[in-house]
């Protein structure tokens, strides 16, 4: 098939109590992940900065640009992603390079 694409979700989490900030985004990604995935979003990775564990950065994998383009372009979407952060996350569209050595 064709290249995957990648979203970064970079932003500061609202909820200072890691515990309680988990538990709200896993119900975000279980209210968008039904919506998500016909829509190609296949894989979702989380990640905390070791010296902030507020900031955080999600990795999302998605089979088609338009896909991608259409969940984040969805008010709803875009009002559950939000409501997790203090300000607006910032999100980034990435593709993978032909031809650089990666291992």
């Amino acid at each position: 098939g064709s290249m995957p694409f990648y979203t970064t979700v970079r932003a500061r989490l609202k909820d200072a109590d890691p515990q309680s900030a988990m538990e709200a985004h896993n119900a975000v990604v279980a209210r968008l992940r039904p919506k998500n995935t016909p829509l190609g979003g296949v894989g979702h990775r989380v990640f905390a900065n070791v010296q902030d564990p507020q900031e955080f950065l999600a990795l999302d994998t998605w089979e088609s640009i338009e896909g991608l383009q259409q969940a984040f372009g969805d008010p709803e979407t875009q009002r559950e992603i939000g409501s997790l952060f203090d300000g607006q996350p910032e999100v980034t569209i990435w593709s993978t390079r032909d031809g650089w050595t990666t291992f």
